[in-house]
């Protein structure tokens, strides 16, 4: 797949506004269960008044412009018209974290310095991060939500072309620990990955799409905002927050506006599975799904299951239940189960796969607690093709664990201002992802990253193996944790750790909370928690991709920053 060098988004976005200016673009989906659809005139023009603002504020052709705003539709708009003109956008998490996240001004500002961007936009309530940055940066220009309010002529918006091979957007990764990196699409590469997931996915103008992870991660940007924008496909949005205030409303989303196609992390199947009950699904009908993708985090069997067997009455088929993964530094999605048939699961010896870095295929009978599942993540995309690597990046032979090395033509052009970290990721032809797995024939399976993996007596565990257990526990907050192990030469083996948020709406005793955690833990996983922290909601945060960032908080935990958190409540 190659591309001419006209074309860019903002040529295909103008494509569609002459093509069908009438056709449904977008539309929000309210906590009420009501909804309007965008026309995608309407949204052109409005994003074009967005656009005209940002453009007399000085921002224009090649700019960067951060985002620290709330996935909402005011972001929507925002994005949308600085792409109309030109800008780069990077869309950061806002702060609605506490404890932890106090260095958000110093991340900020890394941001501005590394990217130089020429804009900032905030919310309203955040003029005292905003003074501070006008202060350090004086040549970037601070706005505020607010001035979107104030008119705007859709008509003065510079119409720009980029070439193919000029820049079209960021995206921060946040890795481990440190400031986060900046990841450089050009258009081209951008285009690529939407082309390809187009294909793989077999999307057709008939298709629907419901979205509820936020825009500043790439799932939301590009595996949904960007495709939907660009393939001609309506896209219903849900904000994050009410997702998880409430989990009926993505159902009930899917099946008021008859949508074809969603996207959550693996966790957000196993949240709906637990909290939505039977009463909560009048009315709902899911037949017409043909795709629920689960990506961003280890996919588990017993998820994938799970939810389809929950909600199978109301329509969903195995069929329907469908994996991918994908990482910022190649822009979206790379692989992609089989769009017209059912996901592939294999089992295989624990032993020699955490051992030995062996996949030994089994039944799930034969070797009861000596196996377990790994889930398919499915096959590159068209025009992209995947090797398994060693430390020294030989290739291995099928069914071996190492770095999964991708060989795309939709990976960044590097990490802004970093050449260190750029020349390591990419390493001759190779994406070098930094995840583990291996191939069966053309199938990746995912295993996860190795520097996470916790031994506990001889036992290996992913952190992704509590989530489970964790979500169903009365008065933690849903998806906020992380678990790690700490090494004990006292004891011979690693000590378990689970650190997570808990909810503000949380009466239970803490003491009562913590006692849950290791009782459920030892009941379902049969190990023992050493150690379990709570801390406030809202301090933990993910990468810009949704992977939780247990390697992070460990960081954090031996420095003791945890402890002192912990200890304010």
């Amino acid at each position: 797949m190659t591309h001419d060098s006209n074309k860019s988004l903002q040529a295909i976005f103008r494509e569609r506004l002459e093509r069908d200016p009438e056709g449904n673009a977008l539309t929000f989906f309210n906590p009420d269960g009501t909804h309007t659809w965008r026309t995608f005139r309407e949204f052109h023009e409005t994003g074009a008044r967005y656009g005209s603002i940002l453009s007399s504020n000085g921002l224009s052709r090649g700019n960067v412009c951060v985002f620290m705003l709330p996935s909402d539709e005011i972001s929507a708009n925002a994005l949308f018209g600085s792409l109309l003109i030109g800008a780069l956008p990077l869309m950061v998490a806002p702060p609605v974290v506490r404890g932890l996240h106090s260095n958000l001004k110093d991340v900020l500002e890394h941001v501005v310095s590394t990217t130089s961007a020429r804009v900032v936009v905030l919310e309203d309530d955040e003029k005292d991060l905003g003074e501070a940055l006008q202060k350090s940066h004086p040549e970037t220009c601070v706005l505020y939500i607010s001035v979107f309010q104030k008119g705007g002529d859709p008509a003065s918006a510079p119409l720009v072309f980029p070439e193919s091979d000029d820049l079209a957007a960021l995206q921060l990764t946040s890795g481990t620990t440190g400031f986060p990196r900046v990841c450089v699409w050009d258009q081209n590469a951008v285009l690529q990955t939407l082309d390809g997931m187009e294909l793989a996915m077999k999307l057709g103008k008939d298709d629907i799409c419901v979205n509820w992870t936020p825009l500043y991660h790439d799932m939301g940007l590009i595996n949904n905002f960007m495709l939907c924008m660009t393939k001609g496909i309506p896209l219903v949005m849900l904000e994050t927050i009410n997702f998880l205030k409430k989990p009926v409303l993505w159902l009930q989303a899917l099946s008021s506006t008859g949508a074809t196609v969603t996207w959550s992390p693996n966790f957000g199947y196993t949240f709906t599975a637990q909290r939505v009950r039977d009463h909560h699904l009048k009315d709902i009908n899911l037949g017409k799904i043909k795709a629920f993708w689960n990506a961003a985090e280890r996919i588990h069997l017993d998820t994938m299951l799970t939810f389809q067997k929950k909600f199978e009455p109301f329509g969903v088929k195995l069929s329907a239940m469908k994996t991918n993964f994908g990482c910022a530094e190649n822009v979206g999605g790379a692989t992609f189960s089989d769009a017209d048939g059912d996901f592939v699961v294999e089992h295989v010896n624990k032993h020699r796969l955490f051992d030995e870095g062996i996949a030994v295929r089994g039944t799930a009978t034969n070797g009861g607690a000596d196996t377990v599942a790994i889930v398919g993540v499915g096959r590159p995309y068209p025009g992209m093709t995947i090797q398994i690597q060693d430390a020294d990046c030989n290739p291995l032979p099928d069914g071996h664990v190492g770095e999964i090395a991708l060989d795309t033509p939709s990976r960044m052009k590097g990490y802004l201002g970093n050449e260190e970290d750029t020349s390591y990721a990419i390493r001759g032809k190779y994406l070098h992802t930094g995840d583990y797995g291996y191939m069966r024939g053309e199938e990746v399976f995912w295993t996860g990253r190795v520097r996470e993996r916790i031994n506990l007596h001889g036992k290996k565990f992913d952190p992704s193996d509590f989530e489970s257990v964790l979500v169903q526990i009365d008065g933690l907050r849903p998806g906020c944790f992380a678990a790690f192990g700490i090494d004990d030469e006292k004891i011979g083996t690693q000590r378990l750790v689970i650190v997570s948020e808990v909810r503000d709406s949380n009466e239970r005793p803490l003491e009562t909370v913590m006692d849950d955690v290791r009782a459920q833990v030892a009941t379902h996983i049969g190990i023992k928690v050493d150690e379990v922290l709570l801390l406030p909601q809202g301090t933990m945060t993910k990468t810009s991709s949704g992977k939780r960032r247990h390697r992070f908080y460990r960081e954090l935990y031996l420095d003791g920053e945890l402890a002192a958190l912990a200890e304010q409540r």
